[in-house]
């Protein structure tokens, strides 16, 4: 299960976004009208620059998400009353389960077997509610508009509620549980705004104001994955290289670090598998993330790791360094057979030193620490040195 806190930072930028507009929409009367005339203009720029971004970093989703969002909007504003009516209707019924498709499945390459799939997904859809729209079927119709709750939800139907209740469970499980944490919070987001849009459909500019809202969150998402593709790992979600390097610019006059490796390694690999082997590294990896003290740890590379400690000196951070080795040291791993599954425990180890005033900078600091974890090496390893 995720934890509250960082289930709580990956919601703050969207909950924020939506928030900001909900706030200008209650004060649309201390605001002047031109700017409101502007929204659609934003809405449609905003998307088109999504689409563009999305394109160049191979991040197709955010594609197929905003696109249909598009044509929504320009059937409310060019469509007949009769149409936009039925246009309403089956958005409402089947925009939700559109959002949890594409939060679901994985990023795949446009051209690719699943990208054309998905291609083909969208364009049956559309067409399938072009086609109800303009031979409209007063049976369907009849079914949709079924009443199921005691409470009002106009201008929504029952069978909207209903279906948006069933996706945002489904998106609650998966900010709870998923792996993707930023992408959860966002999509239930998307989807509460969504929502918002339509149901105050009646407020002037409500609706405008919420699509823009809508394509706000997803530009933010875009960008804030892209900071993710450039500075974190992907196997084990921590900060890479080049996050590293960041932060060292940012250190202070008083600082230290640690070089860490996982003990026999290779040997594991070797033995068990590459597949087995990563998700050691994960597993590694998750402890690193929860170091005390302050420290921040990033994967350097392979099996390696750096903890960078602010403001601390070496036997500070050797503490808290010593208590994550034990920490791993007693942590089970179970590696599965066709039989049966073993466990075995991962040991790792570690050289710990602080910034001394002859030292030009935080890699030759990161050279003293690495000398030190050559020496927890020869000494036996599954221990701490200072540098």
């Amino acid at each position: 299960m995720n934890q509250i806190k960082a289930i709580s930072l990956n919601l703050l930028i969207p909950l924020f976004i939506a928030s900001l507009f909900a706030i200008i929409l209650y004060n649309a009367q201390k605001i002047p009208e031109i700017l409101f005339d502007i929204v659609a203009y934003l809405f449609y720029g905003l998307s088109l620059l999504v689409i563009w971004v999305s394109w160049h970093f191979n991040r197709n989703r955010f594609i197929f998400v905003i696109i249909p969002l598009i044509l929504i909007y320009l059937g409310f504003e060019y469509f007949s009353a009769a149409k936009a009516t039925l246009l309403f209707l089956y958005a409402s019924m089947l925009y939700p389960f559109h959002l949890m498709v594409f939060l679901v499945f994985k990023e795949r390459g446009l051209f690719s077997f699943w990208g054309i799939l998905k291609i083909v997904f969208v364009v049956v859809e559309i067409a399938l509610v072009l086609y109800l729209i303009y031979y409209p079927k007063e049976s369907i119709e009849a079914y949709l508009n079924v009443k199921l709750f005691a409470a009002n939800f106009y201008p929504l139907k029952d069978l909207s509620v209903a279906i948006g209740i069933f996706v945002l469970f489904i998106m609650l499980a998966l900010v709870l549980f998923g792996r993707y944490l930023m992408y959860a919070t966002s999509f239930f987001m998307l989807l509460l705004t969504f929502y918002a849009g339509l149901y105050f459909l009646k407020t002037p500019n409500a609706t405008e104001v919420a699509f823009l809202a809508f394509a706000t969150i997803i530009f933010v998402l875009l960008i804030r994955e892209s900071y993710r593709l450039a500075f974190y790992d992907e196997l084990t979600s921590l900060p890479g290289r080049r996050a590293m390097i960041e932060d060292m610019a940012k250190l202070g006059r008083k600082y230290s670090l640690a070089m860490c490796d996982i003990d026999f390694f290779k040997k594991f690999n070797d033995t068990y598998g590459h597949d087995t082997g990563d998700e050691v590294l994960k597993m590694v990896a998750a402890k690193f993330s929860g170091v005390s003290g302050g420290g921040k740890a990033y994967r350097y590379g392979g099996e390696e790791f750096v903890i960078l400690f602010a403001s601390k000196d070496t036997s500070e951070s050797f503490a808290h360094v010593d208590a994550l080795r034990q920490e791993i040291s007693v942590t089970p791993f179970s590696v599965r057979n066709k039989n049966n599954t073993k466990k075995i425990f991962i040991n790792i180890s570690a050289g710990v030193t602080q910034n001394t005033q002859k030292d030009k900078d935080p890699f030759a600091v990161m050279k003293r620490a690495d000398n030190a974890l050559y020496k927890a090496k020869k000494a036996g390893r599954n221990q701490v040195i200072k540098g």
